[in-house]
């Protein structure tokens, strides 16, 4: 097959630090090729050189066959490269046909041409299988119309390779699905679409050859066809995980008889209607739902980030009547928030600041900080859940996403909680920090006895991790699983409300030890 893309010897260098080693392979035309490794693998540090955002220390990339010294983004999308990132690059305050033809306004004369930029918008959205007002401001889209609207423009813009970052980090099942779809469309008019994700069940699903890196240096590239899982995920820890995931998935097989949490006929507007549930002492129950499902705005309601509209909790016995974040604190309970950059990192923060931000009157004296303490338990968590920093002064920024998973964990933790809410607690991370998170918490169930409710939208996630699983659906509970009856079909019919059993019995009643 023909190359588009050859890297020959590529190697980059930060302050001392090797990102890339002597990496070279071929991306061919017209092919899903999905590059994978840990985070610090060098994934990104590749795909910022052949987007323009940085320049090799040594080694050269052919593209279409030619040398070329791609310096700027803007020289890699005159070559016909666009890249659509993880963090997306969209003007929320501007409207979807600003956004599509930012830079590049049609003009009458001297004045923009409005109408017929709205036109061409709703034609090249249409052709995606998108209907979207093109007149509304991108702030009142989801992030899965906001991501096809980067897709489409990178496409308009005669984009011959496609580079997406993460892209369903924050999508639902069906979002991934329709999104997978113009993947397969774009592939069939000769584009060359190269996949960046930790979730290898959808590379194996979307990718035609998959690219291993691994602390800098290139291991391997397979047909997708000729690898299991397990074998990918070697190579990229350079380890058997599948026995570390083994090891972490096994369920803890107790019987759960102490509530901990019960709450009865939960309300938030329409967001949450008429959710009852319970939390046992030791516990690890997973909540799962496709987007919409009300599963987040549950949680924020029963910590206190939200105002519930109607409905009880009762925490170890007693009833909490108006909740808020501080109470919840005080009463021992923890949340993680799902949006780790807007809610969850302080990125003008060390990793010393980001675990301590909690801890004012532990930390503060005579309205000082008292920078000993701080280190103390800071270095306590830094050894405790092996989080890889050059030092607790270490701007968190300048960790990978599990390092930073892990430091926000360490905030939670520092807290001394009974009950620790965790929403999305692997999002972003690569298979080895998923793994070492899996550990950290199947640790804190047997050592602490601690309470947890885990909201995942990775199924294999919630199967491995969780002794029970509610489902949502439109702001209601739509099953309950335990034991032999977890598994990703039945999880998804509660998911979509198909064809659901009849609950017989509801979560207060029935210990799942007894089930």
């Amino acid at each position: 097959m023909e190359s588009i893309i050859r890297f020959e010897k590529i190697t980059k260098r930060f302050s001392g630090v090797q990102a890339l080693d002597d990496v070279s392979f071929a991306i061919e035309k017209a092919q899903v090729h999905a590059i994978v490794g840990e985070n610090g693998a060098g994934k990104s540090t590749l795909m910022n050189i052949l987007s323009g955002l940085l320049v090799q220390d040594e080694g050269q990339v052919y593209y279409k066959g030619e040398a070329r010294k791609i310096g700027s983004p803007a020289v890699a999308r005159k070559l016909g490269i666009a890249t659509v990132f993880q963090e997306l690059k969209n003007c929320d305050n501007l409207t979807v046909t600003e956004n599509i033809f930012m830079g590049r306004e049609i003009k009458s004369g001297f004045s923009p041409n409005w109408r017929k930029m709205n036109e061409l918008a709703r034609g090249i959205l249409r052709e995606y299988g998108v209907e979207i007002d093109v007149q509304t401001p991108l702030s009142g889209l989801s992030m899965a119309q906001k991501q096809i609207i980067e897709i489409a423009k990178a496409i308009d813009l005669n984009a011959d390779v496609l580079i997406l970052d993460e892209p369903t980090s924050a999508l639902t099942v069906n979002e991934t699905r329709h999104l997978f779809a113009n993947i397969r469309r774009l592939k069939e008019k000769q584009v060359t679409v190269i996949f960046i994700s930790h979730r290898l069940e959808e590379i194996f699903e979307i990718a035609d050859v998959v690219s291993v890196l691994r602390n800098g240096k290139y291991l391997c590239t397979c047909e997708t066809g000729s690898m299991t899982t397990g074998e990918v995920i070697q190579l990229i820890a350079g380890k058997d995980l599948v026995a570390q995931y083994a090891a972490t998935g096994g369920k803890s097989g107790r019987a759960f008889s102490k509530k901990v949490l019960e709450v009865e006929h939960l309300s938030r507007g329409s967001a949450v209607r008429d959710v009852s549930f319970a939390l046992y002492e030791g516990e690890i129950l997973g909540f799962y739902g496709l987007q919409g499902s009300g599963r987040t705005e549950t949680m924020e309601a029963v910590f206190g980030l939200a105002k519930k509209t109607g409905g009880a909790i009762r925490m170890f016995d007693e009833d909490v009547r108006k909740p808020d974040t501080r109470a919840s604190i005080r009463g021992r309970m923890s949340m993680l928030t799902e949006e780790r950059k807007y809610n969850g990192v302080f990125f003008n923060m060390d990793v010393n600041e980001n675990i301590a931000v909690v801890h004012s009157r532990k930390i503060a004296r005579g309205g000082f900080l008292n920078s000993r303490r701080m280190r103390e338990m800071a270095n306590a968590y830094v050894d405790r859940l092996a989080i890889k920093c050059t030092g607790l002064k270490q701007p968190i920024g300048k960790l990978s996403g599990g390092n930073q998973q892990k430091v926000i964990l360490s905030r939670g933790l520092s807290t001394d909680p009974s009950i620790l809410i965790l929403d999305e607690p692997t999002r972003g991370v690569d298979v080895g920090a998923k793994a070492e998170i899996y550990e950290i918490l199947r640790a804190l169930q047997r050592e602490k006895n601690l309470s947890m409710i885990v909201i995942s939208s990775e199924l294999p996630e919630i199967i491995l991790l969780c002794d029970r699983i509610l489902v949502m659906h439109g702001g209601r509970i739509t099953g309950e699983l335990t034991g032999g009856d977890i598994n990703e079909e039945a999880i998804l019919k509660c998911a979509f409300n198909d064809s659901l059993p009849p609950k017989t019995k509801g979560p207060s009643d029935l210990s799942p030890g007894s089930r």
